[in-house]
């Protein structure tokens, strides 16, 4: 199995305990989708709720990413590595016991400081305790442990929430963790940069704060609207913020983050690539996850079969495209990768009208094949463009690019989602009326999630619309809205493709010749 045979026993222990590490922790962000639907009704949860049990977690990891690298270098990765490890157990067993919905985000919140910490420095001490020829390979594999999580995990879920219940998808993860640390505590020696090193503090507030105001108010402007003031103050303050950060680091004589890497076309092409990537994955499970249960009426554990077809391609192509990443080949893979992610998301656009589930099994298994092209060739090419004393830094910036594709993306796409699906309700509803007040539109919300909406909600829709007409208008209204954003999101990512093909074109112009992927 590629350079396995090569590696010391040390080396090997190594491998498993950070491809287990980074493969529980990225599993536990977004896993949890498939049980959804349920925690929506046992909690009583409107649909803005229900979204925030899948943001709590991502969002601290966009914060805290890049500070959580450089953390690291300077104190320690191991030590790093192993507090986020128990940072997240802390959370997984608070989110098995919350009483309410409040309980539960902020209990994701904790659990996402955890994967914040952690999930950086696996890819680091990953890539500092093997030899530099195996890096491409060695995330490659990281990758398809992932991605065998990924497929596991929410199975696993399903059938949990199908035969207990789904806090027993959280309390499962509070052992997983302890097994966690005492594999990483056995296997990894501490590493750190060399030399005398000191974190950027007042750096890490403002990019922290910055971003989280950022997202924040991407998230909840499909709730309070664009023009609403609590969208443009906390829009306005998160980007000063971001401005501020970039001064104090061009000032600092040692930066969070030398902004000089970011100007590097390899360092920030592959970190849009998995953005984009990233935001499209998961804009994909969420939403294929709802759309087959609610729209096409499969159980849980149905609708987690089908999605896992996603991750399929993973397990055979992740390691490979590592080691062609090893020889050079990193961007070539990744515009391979962009182009089919947009083809696909396209292909899928216009399968769902259709409404036959396993007529779009086909797109999702070649969409599955898209993420291992990317993510090890871009995390890879993101590091070797760094010096070794950044090694820190370079993974966070990967794992960086990833969570604000899933967080910005997605509250991106969520915003267009939701403005599509309400429009299209309003429509169906009541063509003759003005748009629907918000009480109306959380009577439909309760339909289409197949909640148990009360007569005063009820009461509030428009006497001629019954009850079967109001399910099939949400079920419309849901399918056009899920058309429109793969059809969006696809478009974008073509676009990409197409814009680094014609960049690379005129490097290569200009140089005289083909440069290699890794210049």
């Amino acid at each position: 199995m590629g350079h396995l045979r090569e590696l010391t026993s040390q080396q090997r222990a190594a491998l498993v305990a950070m491809v287990t590490a980074a493969s529980l922790l990225f599993s536990s962000l977004t896993s949890i989708i498939v049980a959804l639907p349920v925690i929506q009704r046992e909690l009583g949860l409107d649909s803005s709720e229900l979204h925030w049990v899948v943001v709590a977690a991502l969002l601290p990891v966009t914060a805290f990413a890049v500070v959580t690298g450089r953390l690291g270098d300077v104190v320690g990765r191991r030590k790093v590595l192993l507090l986020g490890l128990v940072v997240f157990g802390i959370g997984s067993a608070l989110c098995a016991i919350a009483p309410d919905g409040t309980f539960l985000v902020v209990s994701r919140a904790v659990q996402g400081l955890g994967v914040a910490l952690a999930v950086p420095l696996a890819v680091a001490n990953l890539t500092a305790a093997l030899p530099e020829h195996t890096h491409g390979w060695a995330v490659g594999v990281q990758t398809a442990g992932i991605t065998l999580f990924g497929i596991v995990v929410p199975l696993g879920i399903a059938l949990l929430v199908q035969v207990l219940s789904w806090r027993w998808a959280f309390a499962a993860a509070v052992p997983a963790s302890v097994l966690v640390v005492a594999l990483t505590r056995r296997a990894l020696v501490e590493s750190r940069a060399a030399g005398r090193r000191s974190l950027d503090v007042r750096g890490a507030v403002l990019i922290a704060t910055g971003l989280t105001l950022v997202v924040l108010a991407f998230e909840r402007s499909s709730e309070w609207g664009y023009a609403h003031y609590g969208t443009l103050l906390a829009l306005a303050a998160g980007v000063a913020l971001l401005g501020a950060f970039v001064r104090v680091e061009l000032r600092a004589a040692q930066p969070l983050l030398d902004l000089r890497y970011l100007r590097l076309p390899t360092v920030s092409t592959p970190m849009a690539a998995l953005a984009f990537v990233q935001c499209a994955g998961l804009t994909l499970a969420v939403y294929t996850m709802l759309y087959f249960q609610h729209v096409l009426d499969f159980s849980a554990f149905q609708a987690s079969l089908l999605v896992t077809a996603t991750s399929l391609g993973a397990l055979g192509v992740s390691a490979y495209a590592g080691q062609l990443t090893d020889r050079g080949r990193g961007v070539h893979l990744i515009v391979t990768g962009l182009a089919l992610t947009g083809c696909t998301l396209l292909w899928l656009a216009f399968g769902v009208e259709a409404r036959q589930g396993l007529l779009l099994l086909p797109a999702l298994v070649i969409f599955g094949l898209a993420p291992p092209l990317v993510y090890p060739s871009a995390t890879v090419v993101v590091m070797t463009s760094l010096p070794g004393s950044a090694r820190g830094v370079g993974a966070s910036l990967a794992v960086q690019a990833r969570q604000l594709g899933a967080t910005l993306g997605l509250a991106l796409t969520n915003l267009l989602f939701t403005s599509v699906e309400w429009g299209r309700r309003n429509a169906l509803v009541h063509p003759s009326a003005t748009d629907l007040t918000v009480e109306e539109q959380a009577a439909l919300d309760d339909v289409l999630t197949q909640g148990k909406a009360s007569s005063e909600l009820l009461g509030r829709l428009p006497d001629d619309v019954a009850q079967d007409r109001v399910r099939t208008a949400a079920d419309d209204a849901f399918t056009t809205a899920f058309e429109v954003t793969l059809l969006t999101l696809g478009c974008l990512i073509l676009f990409g493709a197409a814009l680094v093909v014609a960049l690379l074109a005129v490097r290569r112009r200009r140089a005289g010749g083909p440069r290699s992927s890794r210049a």
